[in-house]
């Protein structure tokens, strides 16, 4: 079992946790849930002694993180899958990638070669054993290091928004196989945003502020193993964790709540896809150019009617492309097969497809970040080029801030651009606002933000200089409903002629397929590196 006893924990700038007592039982399957910035992965580096308690005392299995002696055993207990799978990749090749862990812990030669085929099978990848890792899609890595942490063995695994960039049919398998593992007594906790994500668990928590403000117990087949139990709403749970459970009883709990407001059966719609998520790409700035006329008209299900294709010459012209990684070696992975797709200025355009199918290469090929096996793309008439005709927004932007604040980093590219000072001022402000967040944010450290708000700051960098072309690669992952809904409603007003973005042509890659139905005015579908359908946000529902 592991407890948390009055715990609590406080950055410099901010205290994160406050009086946090929780038991987590042998063969449970909690959910963790709560708004970024509550203090869920901060819980969560705390289980296994990546950070310890200020106040309070956290034990694995009896046994405190605090005892140094005992943090190899405690780490060896408690596994942690981490949200961004890059910072968790430390082999060349995918099986490497899994040995390190396993030799890390001493198994046996004999028995890691069946580890590895057990549990690439059991996630479905088991072809991906000898490809290079960093030529995977984020998706694909993330299964990696699910697989990675699995092969180990540990008696409790913590997913910390681990499915993030998994489509429908990939995550589904997932969540079947860790309520498997539950079943072996092998303890679950995972961290979502996804309602969908908590159907199997046994119980789940909400954080709030710091604090466990709700919990909800949906299943009777907890294994606690303790000499005085006590029963809460048909469970059997230890009497250790009686009072903390009874916290949910009586009115609904803000979990019971958000579930239900929050639930969607939409992305049943995309259990056969299979996307890319190469992250490797780099944003490039474009500045403000006069419009050419557009012609064209299809029904839009947002605003009534748009432009649809462009006039010859203006938005993006993709013909033929075709691009292998690694061509003429061993690591070659085709990635797009003769793609041809034309992108139309001043619109909302969504590529969607499962893990794998080629989505981000084809927006680093837009951007001009790499140079495609044959093919060719056109923006406005012209070849790309970095840093003059797309802007991108990463998967993990966080990992590209530089600057001390993050008024610095969105005044960063109107700067650059020759801006007047009280003009660089307004962009800022503008981008801001746009994006919902506060001004305090400005003097904040972008490195010191929740994950939500350094998306959304990210965000505001990319709209501040004003592009032509943005590309959103996953731009709600890891996010919280609030949070989501602000990204959205910023590329609404981004597409509307208004506001900071002054009407750019967007191209939003995401697996919520839900959420691309509500935005995007055409949408285009990926599988395996093939172009599977091109048309309006109405086609393609009729065809779903």
């Amino acid at each position: 079992m592991i407890e948390l006893a009055g715990i609590s924990f406080s950055y410099p700038e901010r205290p994160v946790l406050r009086d946090v007592s929780l038991c987590i039982g042998r063969g449970e399957y909690l959910g963790i849930t709560g708004d970024n910035g509550s203090g869920k992965t901060t819980l969560v580096k705390l289980l296994n002694g990546l950070l310890l308690s200020q106040e309070g005392e956290v034990t694995v299995d009896g046994t405190p993180t605090s005892d140094r002696e005992s943090l190899f055993a405690i780490r060896r207990s408690v596994g942690i899958v981490f949200q961004n799978p890059d910072a968790q990749a430390v082999g060349e090749t995918v099986e490497e990638d899994i040995v390190f862990g396993l030799e890390n812990i001493r198994v046996p030669s004999s028995e890691i070669d069946r580890r590895i085929e057990k549990y690439l099978g059991m996630l479905g990848i088991p072809e991906l054993r000898d490809r290079n890792v960093s030529l995977l899609s984020g998706g694909q890595k993330q299964l990696v290091n699910i697989a990675a942490v699995m092969a180990m063995e540990p008696a409790y695994i913590v997913f910390d928004e681990a499915l993030s960039m998994l489509d429908a049919s990939n995550r589904r398998n997932v969540l079947l196989r860790m309520s498997e593992l539950t079943m072996r007594g092998i303890s679950i906790i995972q961290i979502t945003h996804n309602p969908k994500d908590l159907g199997n668990c046994h119980r789940v928590i909400t954080i709030s502020e710091g604090r466990i403000s709700g919990t909800v117990g949906f299943s009777s087949e907890i294994a606690m193993p303790s000499d005085s139990n006590a029963s809460v709403d048909g469970r059997t749970i230890t009497a250790e964790c009686a009072n903390e459970t009874n916290e949910g009883k009586g009115e609904k709990s803000a979990v019971v709540n958000w579930m239900h407001n929050t639930a969607t059966d939409i992305d049943d719609i995309n259990r056969k896809y299979n996307p890319v998520d190469f992250t490797a790409c780099m944003g490039s700035i474009r500045p403000q150019r006069k419009k050419g006329k557009r012609c064209g008209e299809f029904g839009n299900h947002r605003t009534g009617h748009v432009s649809g294709v462009s006039r010859e010459g203006d938005g993006i012209e993709i013909r033929h492309l075709t691009h292998t990684y690694s061509p003429d070696t061993e690591w070659a992975v085709p990635a797009l097969k003769d793609v041809s797709l034309t992108i139309g200025r001043g619109m909302v355009t969504g590529i969607v497809g499962g893990i794998g199918s080629g989505k981000s290469t084809l927006a680093c090929l837009i951007a001009g970040l790499d140079t495609p096996t044959s093919g060719s793309i056109a923006i406005d008439g012209r070849s790309p080029k970095p840093g003059g005709n797309v802007r991108i927004l990463f998967q993990h932007p966080e990992e590209f801030f530089f600057e001390r604040t993050v008024r610095e980093a969105v005044a960063f590219g109107p700067s650059k651009a020759g801006l007047p000072d009280d003009a660089v001022e307004a962009s800022v402000l503008s981008a801001i606002d746009e994006v919902g967040l506060g001004r305090g944010i400005l003097e904040k450290s972008p490195f010191k933000l929740s994950s939500g708000e350094q998306r959304l700051a990210a965000f505001a960098v990319s709209i501040a200089v004003k592009p032509e072309y943005v590309i959103l690669d996953e731009p709600t992952a890891g996010l919280d409903q609030r949070s989501r809904r602000l990204v959205l409603d910023a590329i609404r007003r981004m597409t509307g002629g208004g506001g900071a973005g002054g009407g750019v042509t967007v191209i939003y890659i995401s697996h919520q397929i839900g959420e691309v139905l509500e935005v995007a005015d055409r949408i285009a579908k990926l599988s395996a590196g093939n172009l599977v359908f091109e048309g309006t946000n109405a086609m393609y529902r009729d065809r779903m």
